[in-house]
């Protein structure tokens, strides 16, 4: 890896730390962080049953507030450069669903329960399948068992169903997003971990629900639920702000892969042509790139990335027995 484009991801890894995204981004920021405050004012220990139309506004203004980050981040409804906001957006819309349906509970639980595991599917999209990273699944398993001892026996049969569908989806989201943090500093990237941890509050926020319902009471429930429900909602939101340039990069590096795959299947055919051919032909074919790329620092980036899949193409093919 070049110095250059070492320093420019040093330089993408500061920008990214907390601290810095509440500072560029603070006023974006500041509706959700009201908003809270406001909510936590009014409803200190519990809903109210005899205003739950109330309850519900201010309990779904941060998420609210959230939405309207992204949309003031920037988003597009086509290029893939924006597949990633998309996705998180919609997540957090169905999260919306969620809050406003387990407001009414006693006859929408089921229901809730079901808008959230979409927007898991949905967080799990965005943060990708690639890599795959199967060693970390045991991690994953660990928690199931322990959530279906503890709710076992307290459980009728249909609800436990859609329960236990959902904590399997939860730790789904959870496992694609630890799988793109990257521990290289080159590469390390504090939006990534912030969506991991995002996953690891939410997950927590849905344990306590489920231990204060379904289990025993809890002190301050309504604080430590809805504390780490919003820091999950706030950090996984906070992951689109340099979305855009991963999403470029990680494209180039499933162009490379795939280019790879059809030198290994199909070698002999392939070995005489030269990887300058073989990039005029991706080039054209995924022109867009250069139109959606606007900043000078992702286009040198992707231009050096292009260089070095060159190279080990070529060194690919100098391997490669005609």
């Amino acid at each position: 890896m070049s110095v250059k484009k070492t320093a420019n991801l040093g330089q993408t890894s500061i920008l990214t730390k907390l601290p810095n995204i509440l500072k560029c981004n603070g006023p974006k920021l500041v509706p959700f962080f009201k908003t809270v405050a406001i909510f936590f004012i009014l409803f200190p220990k519990s809903k109210y049953k005899t205003a739950d139309m109330f309850y519900l506004i201010f309990k779904c203004l941060p998420i609210c507030s959230l939405i309207l980050f992204i949309l003031l981040h920037g988003i597009n409804l086509r290029g893939f450069e924006y597949s990633y906001s998309r996705r998180i957006l919609t997540g957090l819309a169905f999260s919306l669903l969620g809050d406003a349906l387990l407001v009414y509970d006693h006859a929408f639980f089921i229901h809730g329960v079901l808008a959230f595991g979409i927007s898991h599917i949905l967080y799990a999209t965005a943060y990708g399948m690639r890599p795959l990273r199967v060693f970390m699944l045991p991690f994953m398993v660990l928690p199931v068992i322990v959530i279906y001892l503890m709710l076992s026996g307290v459980l009728y049969r249909p609800l436990s169903y859609v329960i236990y569908a959902y904590i399997g989806l939860t730790m789904f989201m959870i496992w694609r997003a630890m799988a793109r943090i990257k521990i290289d500093n080159n590469e390390w990237t504090w939006t990534r971990f912030y969506s991991f941890l995002g996953g690891i509050l939410f997950a927590t926020s849905d344990a306590l629900l489920a231990l204060d319902r379904f289990v025993t009471p809890l002190a301050h429930s309504q604080i430590l639920v809805m504390t780490t429900y919003y820091a999950a909602q706030l950090l996984i939101a906070l992951s689109v702000v340099d979305s855009h340039e991963d999403v470029e990069m990680n494209f180039c590096v499933i162009q490379e892969t795939d280019i790879i795959k059809i030198i290994q299947e199909h070698g002999k055919l392939l070995s005489q042509v030269h990887p300058d051919d073989l990039f005029t032909l991706l080039s054209a074919k995924h022109a867009y790139i250069k139109q959606t790329v606007a900043n000078t620092q992702i286009r040198a980036i992707l231009m050096e990335k292009r260089v070095q899949i060159g190279q080990n193409i070529d060194l690919f093919l100098s391997r490669t027995p005609v």
